[in-house]
């Protein structure tokens, strides 16, 4: 039994279908991103080096159709102050959040709605948020393609992927936040 999700927004032109490191996509559609390499579905066992990473990411940016787009303090802000309503009024309960510069992770207790619901609810409230800063072209998509979806079914994975997102802030250099929508899970 499913007792909460995980969900995953990567920003635009971060973590690519046949990214280096691999990733969770089954097919790589776009023909200039499928240039770039081979699919490698899952993480791979070793990650790559730094430089081979760069390396990537650079020939990335020359066949994206946008610039990749990282989110600044303000609209970092505004994904929290938008997701905060949504929370409340789906009635999702939120064990850990983690609004990020190039992704946002997302722990959601079982509800009645469906996992694929409730993501595009968030990627949708968390975009429209982003657009409303005026950063982008009203054609530049905020977020890639696709779900990152993850399901958790016993209590240690959900305690286990609370932990992994709250230390994110640290991981990518970030003092920890505690955002109003977030209760701890109790198991």
């Amino acid at each position: 039994m499913i007792l909460a999700t995980h969900f995953i927004l990567i920003g635009y032109g971060h973590w690519l279908p046949n990214d280096v490191r691999g990733s969770y996509s089954q097919t790589v559609f776009a023909p200039r991103i499928a240039e770039l390499g081979p699919l490698h579905h899952g993480r791979k066992p070793v990650q790559p080096s730094g430089p081979e990473l760069r390396t990537f990411h650079k020939h990335a940016e020359t066949a994206l159709r946008y610039p990749v787009h990282w989110f600044s303090p303000e609209e970092r802000t505004a994904i929290r102050d938008a997701l905060a309503p949504l929370h409340k009024a789906q009635r999702l309960v939120c064990h850990a959040c983690a609004i990020l510069l190039n992704h946002v992770h997302i722990l959601i207790r079982r509800n009645f709605l469906h996992p694929k619901t409730i993501h595009d609810l968030l990627k949708d409230t968390a975009a429209q948020a982003v657009r409303q800063m005026g950063r982008l072209s009203a054609n530049h998509p905020v977020f890639n393609a696709g779900h990152g979806i993850h399901y958790k079914s016993a209590p240690w994975e959900v305690r286990q992927c609370a932990t992994y997102i709250r230390d994110n802030f640290k991981k990518h250099r970030l003092p920890e936040e505690r955002y109003e929508f977030v209760s701890d899970y109790t198991g």
